[in-house]
């Protein structure tokens, strides 16, 4: 990574950390692992010491070794950090010797990021690298070298103080341990993810034939064409990809907009200005109001002030009445009925009383006026606020978006790796500072579009619904299958650690439906376009979902037929080398004779148990697969045409 530019990618921070580890005076600083990640075993030469952290060079030399002599026209890397790693990958591999450079023109590789390390990343990146989208991967979950280090870890305390040769025989042994018992587990794991693929499957066509039946056949035609381009050339739109809102006017541009109107109003006579504009007077309202929020906001929840909370809500409310004065001496010119009711206000306080508090006091901007009581000496006064309050309800759908989403880094971050009381306090502090801040955003919203319907009617807010507190939540953009994908990933898998994960899925799972404010255009003005635009996101993605689930269920299918093809080859494979002349003293050759007869026993008898727990199967998905496949029923049989036709991995 030396020399390169550094990502702004969140979860590229812990890479760019290894870098400065440090590393003197060791052989290595870690290792690095190339996995199946279909079926989680270590690649042969898959392994690899790392000098100085994760450093590009050396993750470049394992992958490419992992692959070396094999013949291979479709490849897909999953990796943490695959959105920086692939970017210069074509050029670094330049620097390989020569037998290991890929032919990327004959071999195509695809990129993706694991499924729960994505939530790291930044949504952009997010989209771009999210498995789903990748055409042949079924529903790989990519997280397959996470739960192979969950087995390794331990042996980390064990080899750092070994020597070089029995750190490598120490690590080999562990390794081909884990293979084994893998390959022996396939007899079980195999059906079982069938049979969770297969009840996805069905179900993801179901809700994809719901989503795809409302469509025109003409914006069908569309959109399928926007997908296979991106799949052709990843630089096109992306067609899962939501516009960020960045064409929707913010409440500092309508301002500005504002500004420059009365500007212009001025030069041609039509209003005056009184020392100072009446945007600049509707704005000073609007900062009033943040103000009383954040007086709220400091006071909620707390019956008991400590002395330097008490100091800083003593100078808010004191800066608030500061230019509350300046307020009302503009509103006495702009809003002489607003300035009435002010009037009216403090004649009918109850002198005996204290006064308001800051937060306590009412600003009667036009929308808190009746329609009656809202007509002015100057005109146009009320639209004038409608249209910042418009700013105002963009501004903070997109400060919920936002926060949700650091919410969730935040959360995810703590659950997989804080430990310990000190950091786990802070991580809290910091949620629940984010938290407020989302609070503050759902209340400003809700108050400008109380506003706005004071002010146009209720017509007027067709564009900005209602928030209920079920809108503000976290699993909006979780993938409805994602209680089905941990399944299918934790099956086959070691260890007892139960995975935080695993309850958040299964709350999604049941939500199908995303929360509006992720797809909300932001304003009246938002035309059908960005309507189109969201209906498109869920049309593609509920589609990818459906193709990723058929994907799944036939490469299960297809890795049964080749793991009982393989069995059966290997068995004649291993009664071939009993057969081998070899220019060995007779002991020897009976010895190596009868272990290769040992071998090919074990391999056939491997073979049946796998026959005889799939035909037996409780599940009818795993017998119909089964009854209904030619080649798989061939080879069960136990005929050996199909196993000659091809290699093992053919």
């Amino acid at each position: 990574m030396a020399g390169e530019q550094i990502s702004t990618c969140a979860a590229f921070a812990a890479l760019a950390q290894k870098e400065t580890r440090l590393t003197t005076g060791l052989r290595a600083s870690g290792l690095g692992a190339v996995v199946c990640a279909r079926h989680e075993v270590v690649r042969p030469q898959g392994l690899g010491d790392l000098q100085k952290g994760e450093r590009y060079m050396n993750m470049d030399y394992i992958v490419l070794a992992s692959i070396l002599g094999v013949l291979l026209l479709y490849i897909a890397v999953c990796y943490d950090i695959v959105c920086q790693w692939k970017i210069r990958f074509r050029q670094r591999m330049e620097a390989m010797p020569e037998e290991m450079r890929l032919d990327l023109e004959k071999t195509t590789v695809v990129f993706g990021l694991p499924v729960w390390h994505a939530t790291a990343h930044e949504r952009s990146c997010q989209v771009q690298n999210s498995l789903t989208h990748q055409e042949g991967v079924g529903r790989t979950d990519g997280e397959g070298t996470e739960r192979v280090w969950s087995g390794f870890n331990a042996l980390a305390t064990a080899t750092k103080e070994m020597n070089y040769g029995a750190r490598e025989d120490a690590i080999e042994d562990k390794t081909d341990h884990h293979n084994t018992e893998k390959n022996l587990k396939q007899g079980t794991t195999l059906p079982r993810k069938l049979i969770i693929a297969i009840e996805e499957r069905d179900r993801q066509v179901a809700s994809f034939e719901e989503v795809d039946g409302t469509l025109k056949s003409e914006l069908r035609e569309q959109w399928q064409g926007m997908v296979d381009a991106w799949i052709a050339d990843s630089t096109q739109k992306n067609p899962y990809e939501l516009g960020d809102g960045q064409n929707v006017p913010s409440e500092a541009s309508i301002r500005l907009a504002l500004a420059k109107e009365e500007l212009g109003e001025a030069a041609a006579g039509k209003t005056t200005l009184h020392g100072s504009s009446v945007t600049s007077f509707l704005v000073m309202g609007l900062q009033l109001e943040n103000a009383q929020d954040r007086i709220r906001r400091e006071l909620k929840g707390r019956s008991i002030l400590a002395a330097e909370q008490s100091e800083r809500i003593t100078e808010q409310r004191r800066a608030f009445f500061a230019k509350l004065r300046k307020f009302r001496a503009l509103q006495a010119i702009y809003l002489p009925a607003a300035a009435e009711r002010v009037r009216e206000d403090d004649e009918q306080w109850d002198p005996d009383m204290p006064p308001p508090q800051a937060e306590e006091v009412k600003l009667f901007l036009p929308s808190a006026l009746s329609r009656g009581e809202g007509s002015t000496e100057l005109e146009g006064l009320p639209a004038k606020e409608a249209r910042l309050r418009e700013g105002q309800l963009n501004d903070n759908i997109r400060r919920l978006r936002s926060r949700l989403h650091a919410k969730r880094h935040l959360l995810y971050y703590r659950l997989e790796h804080l430990v310990g009381q000190r950091g786990g306090t802070r991580a809290a502090v910091l949620i629940e500072q984010v938290t407020e801040n989302i609070e503050d955003a759902a209340a400003r919203y809700r108050r400008a579009r109380e506003a706005l319907i004071s002010l146009k009617g209720e017509t007027a807010c067709v564009a900005w619904k209602a928030l209920r507190d079920e809108d503000i939540r976290l699993d909006q953009d979780r993938e409805v299958d994602a209680l089905a994908r941990e399944r299918l990933g934790g099956v086959g898998s070691q260890g007892n650690r139960k995975s935080t994960r695993a309850t958040a899925a299964a709350i999604s799972s049941r939500q199908k439906k995303m929360s509006w404010i992720w797809t909300q255009g932001g304003g009246p003005d938002a035309d059908e376009e960005e309507l189109v635009e969201a209906v498109r996101v869920e049309w593609a993605t509920a589609k990818a979902r459906r193709d990723r689930w058929i994907e799944e269920v036939d490469l299960l299918r297809e890795e049964m037929r080749r793991v009982l093809r393989f069995l059966r080859w290997r068995a004649l494979w291993w009664e071939e080398r009993r057969a081998v002349e070899r220019a060995v003293a007779p002991e020897v050759k009976k010895g190596l004779q009868a272990y290769a007869s040992q071998q090919a026993a074990m391999t056939r008898q491997v073979s049946r148990r796998f026959k005889q727990s799939w035909e037996t199967s409780a599940s009818s998905a795993v017998r119909v697969a089964m009854e209904n496949d030619a080649m798989l029923g061939e080879i069960i049989a136990g005929g050996e045409s199909a196993i000659r036709g091809g290699e093992p991995g053919a």
